[in-house]
């Protein structure tokens, strides 16, 4: 399988005004097919118990990989396999003054040295995971509490993900989601991969294991599938939902396949795009780019939403529109 073109197309709408034509550019991640996998990319193996059976409960809860990411180390995991498979990783930060920045590195085949408490040091930590093979994501941004100043500088320090939503962190005190200053980077032309993750710290807690994850378009099989996967950022966050398709379609929509949901809300920057709302659960939604294409700006990106209000986001999609009045 190839990547896509940019796609062109051209529509007739209309704006507040009236009738316009619209020249529609989109860059969509996820179109030129791959399979789709969910997994956990923060997972703290060692403090669970025995790495197999912590695999064997992931892959019984429906999970196709699992990354161990504990503090300051790499805990080996079984072999990756072709049902299931396992990334080495860890939770780096700076362990003789913790400020809460933490970076999941993923793809380790040695630890790196951890960060030196300055902002300065965390694009080495990036290059450090990177000539291994290996991409790094922000944790728990909401968690972390940063100010708009310190998210800026960790979002352009090369990271490739960014944890919208965050299980433990829910459980701490409720500061599970980061989907605002995710946005905001969007805004600030700061394009990061949505991932979601439980960050796991005991087996039995059926309150966060298993209850938040990434979703991951691949097109080669294994660990390195996997991450080409998040650094192209076919992607998306879920605290349930799963996201089965995005398509741009040349005649002027998109449509959104998903497991049962009452709602997808297809953003952009400022007031676009379109939320559709479903009476009964739907697996798929469509927008209308006649009627709410004019609205879009910069990129988009989905949200679905299930009967539970449990939420899934789609990495984003770049986007251009120029309109003509007719």
């Amino acid at each position: 399988m190839t990547e896509k073109p940019v796609m062109i197309f051209e529509i007739e709408g209309r704006d507040k005004q009236g009738p316009i034509r619209l020249r529609i550019e989109a860059d969509n991640p996820f179109a030129g097919g791959g399979r789709w996998v969910r997994g956990g990319l923060h997972t703290h193996v060692a403090q669970m118990g025995d790495p197999e059976a912590v695999c064997a409960h992931y892959r019984d809860l429906g999970f196709d990989f699992l990354a161990a990411t504990d503090y300051l180390s790499i805990t080996p995991l079984p072999g990756a396999t072709e049902a299931f498979v396992t990334l080495p990783g860890a939770e780096i930060f700076c362990p003789a003054q913790d400020d809460l920045t933490h970076v999941i590195c993923l793809g380790l085949k040695a630890l790196p040295r951890p960060l030196d408490n300055t902002l300065e040091d965390v694009p080495r930590l990036v290059r450090e995971t990177e000539a291994q093979g290996g991409v790094a994501v922000l944790a728990h941004p909401a968690w972390s509490d940063y100010t708009w100043e310190k998210a800026y500088a960790l979002a352009r320090s090369g990271v490739v993900g960014f944890e919208v939503s965050n299980r433990l962190t829910w459980q701490i005190n409720g500061k599970e989601r980061s989907e605002e200053l995710w946005q905001m980077l969007l805004n600030a032309e700061v394009r990061l991969a949505a991932i979601g993750v439980d960050d796991a710290i005991a087996l039995d807690d059926g309150a966060v294991t298993g209850r938040t994850w990434t979703g991951v378009l691949v097109r080669h099989p294994g660990v390195e599938g996997i991450l080409e996967g998040i650094r192209a950022h076919r992607t998306y966050a879920s605290e349930g939902p799963e996201i089965r398709d995005i398509r741009i379609e040349a005649r002027g929509a998109v449509v959104v396949e998903c497991s049962p949901c009452v709602a997808c809300h297809v953003r952009s920057r400022g007031f676009g795009v379109r939320s559709v709302q479903a009476e009964l659960p739907s697996q798929q939604f469509e927008v209308d780019l006649a009627v709410d294409g004019y609205r879009m700006r910069d990129w988009i990106f989905v949200c679905v939403e299930d009967g539970n209000g449990r939420r899934a986001w789609s990495s984003s999609i770049p986007v251009r529109v120029d309109i003509t009045s007719l």
